[in-house]
């Protein structure tokens, strides 16, 4: 059968993510677009917690996940923090609501009980994949047939049972996905799962059509990794009687190998979880701006990169989204953060670095205005805010350097500059450049050894920002002891 589209006079989207971890990028971008559509058609956004699994979901990552997305300007309109009409908004509080469906499904013979164990079910798998030599096992249906009273003396002996939905086997299953295109699923090919247990909680599948219909969700854009859990759904809303929302299956994140984005990727485990980036240095913005176009295009013809939220809002449009994977590109999102750490006002970029300098060094509060005039020499190249920390650490520690040049004449040269530097009492840029030309006025090539030699003994390292204002923040005294030979 193939499924109308729903209609509402409201979009309604939902990020309904399982407290069993971190926000991830992944998590960031699915609600990201389901936000912008939200408020591109004037609609509301939903967060609702899947927190059915008790044993892996924690209230911290309730509370982490809600703040990152607070930090990244994703406010949702409503969450188990902002309640509304259509709470509660944590899955497991909903439970007596999953439990009075289980029980229509089951007095309309939608669903029936199924009391095989574990071992029961693990023979049973076993013995098929020996007999078929296939991998498409499912369920035999066999407590389909258990007289009804059987059904009670099991459940007065209380023998533990699921649920299971009886899947209409000679259905097809079609709809329309607004990013793949049109979708089908066979019934045949959908095993009896399961929908509740004897434990009273609902398994995911079940709890997610109810919660979304009686949230009245009119779009459901999620991961491609769901594929599988909206054919079960598609059966769940026809068992119910109710019209489901339109579905969206957005492409999964990839590595550069165009393998699926995972923990163990050295180059990216670092840059995977919203707080790992709030914490390197991040600007929200950036990471908003990335994740925009990680799977999506604004069109043909349209150039532009840079957009603020309010201008996602308004050019957004699911049309650009890609089925095809998209690769995390951390160099993109380096690209990204290096401009807009460009666009902050002094006082708002002297504040992030102060903050990661001063953490970093335990630098005393009266040399701060001293430690940010270093952090501006980094800005023009600063892909985030920690970068700092191994940008300028030569300025807050000694260095165990060796010394590049054993020419005995550019020693000389270096000890001139010493000679020279001990006798100026103006400590000033202009006076510290007009030093270095008056002392090295040689052959351009030596004048480049002889520069290199220099900032090797200054800083350990081959390139960095102008040595005359190194030198100057260095100090006299700093700059003099370590050019001494």
């Amino acid at each position: 059968m193939l499924f109308v589209e729903k209609k509402s006079n409201l979009i309604r989207t939902r990020f309904a993510p399982s407290p069993t971890g971190e926000l991830h990028l992944g998590g960031a971008r699915t609600t990201l677009i389901n936000y912008l559509f939200a408020k591109q058609h004037q609609g509301q956004f939903v967060l609702r917690i899947e927190d059915t699994d008790i044993k892996r979901s924690h209230i911290q990552y309730i509370n982490n996940q809600y703040h990152d997305l607070l930090w990244l300007g994703l406010n949702p309109d409503e969450s188990p923090f902002k309640e509304g009409k259509y709470g509660p908004y944590r899955q497991i509080m909903r439970v007596p609501i999953h439990q009075e469906y289980a029980q229509q499904l089951l007095k309309k013979k939608k669903s029936y009980y199924c009391f095989c164990s574990k071992e029961e079910l693990t023979r049973e798998k076993e013995e098929f994949l020996t007999k078929n030599k296939s991998a498409n096992y499912q369920y035999s249906r066999k407590c389909l047939q258990l007289s009804q009273e059987k059904i009670q003396n099991f459940l007065q002996e209380q023998k533990p049972y699921v649920l299971r939905l009886k899947i209409p086997k000679e259905k097809d299953y079609i709809f329309q996905d607004l990013v793949r295109g049109r979708i089908t699923f066979r019934g045949r090919d959908i095993e009896d799962f399961v929908i509740f247990r004897s434990n009273g909680i609902s398994l995911l599948n079940f709890a997610v059509v109810i919660d979304d219909h009686l949230m009245e969700i009119s779009h459901v854009l999620r991961g491609e990794e769901h594929l599988p859990n909206t054919s079960k759904q598609l059966v769940l809303y026809e068992s119910l009687g109710w019209i489901p929302p339109q579905f969206g299956h957005l492409s999964i994140i990839l590595n550069k190998e165009r393998k699926k984005l995972s923990k163990r990727d050295q180059e990216t485990k670092q840059f995977q979880m919203i707080y790992q980036l709030r914490e390197k240095g991040y600007l929200p913005q950036a990471i908003i701006n990335y994740l925009l176009f990680l799977g999506w295009h604004p069109g043909e013809g349209i150039t532009q990169e840079i957009f603020s939220l309010e201008e996602a809002i308004k050019n957004f449009n699911l049309k650009g989204l890609h089925s095809r994977g998209a690769v995390f590109d951390l160099e993109k999102l380096n690209w990204y953060n290096n401009y807009y750490i460009q666009q902050l006002k002094e006082n708002e970029f002297a504040d992030y670095a102060w903050k990661v300098l001063e953490q970093e060094h335990k630098i005393p509060s009266k040399k701060r205005e001293w430690a940010i005039q270093i952090a501006f020499l980094f800005r023009p190249q600063l892909n985030y805010f920690q970068e700092l920390i191994s940008l300028t650490h030569y300025f807050f520690h000694q260095l165990n350097h060796q010394l590049l040049s054993k020419d005995p004449e550019n020693t000389l040269w270096i000890e001139e500059l010493v000679k020279k530097l001990e006798k100026t009492k103006e400590w000033e840029i202009g006076k510290i450049k007009d030093l270095l030309k008056e002392t090295f006025s040689i052959s351009r090539e030596r004048k480049k050894e002889i520069f290199l030699l220099l900032r090797s003994m200054l800083t350990g390292k081959e390139k960095g920002p102008e040595l005359p204002k190194v030198i100057f923040l260095l100090g006299k005294d700093e700059t003099i002891e370590r050019l001494k030979i």
